[in-house]
Formats: C-alpha cells, sequence, structure tokens
C-alpha cells in the first residue's frame, strides 16, 4: 500500500469512527427523549401534575438557549426542595408533581 493509499485508508477509518460516534449519540438523545416523553404521559395517567412554568422554552416548546436557564433550574430545585410536600419529578424542561397543591403553589411562586 502507498503512502497515499494508506493515508486514505486512515482517514477513512477516522471519519467511520466519529459518524460512528455521532450516530450513537443521536440515538441516545432520541431514546431518552421518548422515556422522558413516556414517562410524563404515566405519571398524568397516575394523577400526577404537569406544569409548563420555563422561561427556556418559546411558546411552541422549543428550548432556546439551554445553559443561559440553569440557574432557573437551580433555583426552582431548590425551592421545590424545601417547599413541596409530595414526591416531584423534572423531565424534558418541566416541573411535574405528585401532589396538585404543590403544582399550583409552584405556578404560583414561578409563573
Amino acid at each position: 500500500m502507498t503512502g497515499f493509499a494508506s493515508k486514505r485508508a486512515m482517514s477513512r477509518s477516522l471519519q467511520d469512527d466519529i459518524l460512528d460516534h455521532m450516530g450513537k449519540d443521536i440515538a441516545r438523545e432520541i431514546d431518552s427523549e421518548l422515556l422522558d416523553t413516556i414517562m410524563i404521559d404515566v405519571l398524568k395517567d397516575e394523577g400526577w401534575t404537569a406544569t409548563k412554568v420555563n422561561p427556556a422554552f418559546t411558546d411552541i416548546g422549543i428550548n432556546i438557549v439551554p445553559s443561559r436557564f440553569d440557574h432557573w433550574y437551580s433555583q426552582t430545585a431548590e425551592w421545590i426542595h424545601l417547599n413541596a410536600q409530595g414526591d416531584y419529578k423534572l423531565l424534558k424542561g418541566q416541573w411535574l408533581f405528585k401532589d396538585p397543591k404543590d403544582a399550583t403553589m409552584f405556578i404560583l411562586r414561578w409563573s
């Protein structure tokens, strides 16, 4: 194999590795989104209350600048930890509460 052919094969192998890695990352992200959606549906079916209060999402549900709202997540998580009486979860950028009173108090505080 000539030097050029060897470099070409190595380059192709590197490209394949990069594409494989990117494909796996995309698959994990899709799996996570699907699992979170299923979990939200299950919790709602069990009577949990979902809140849509989140400044990181626009009216059509698009996360506009993820890292810009990290502080909001930490503030709300702290408030919920100190004030919620029942179980709670954060899925797909929305807080869900087992106790509807907790959801009401959250909405009143953070809307």
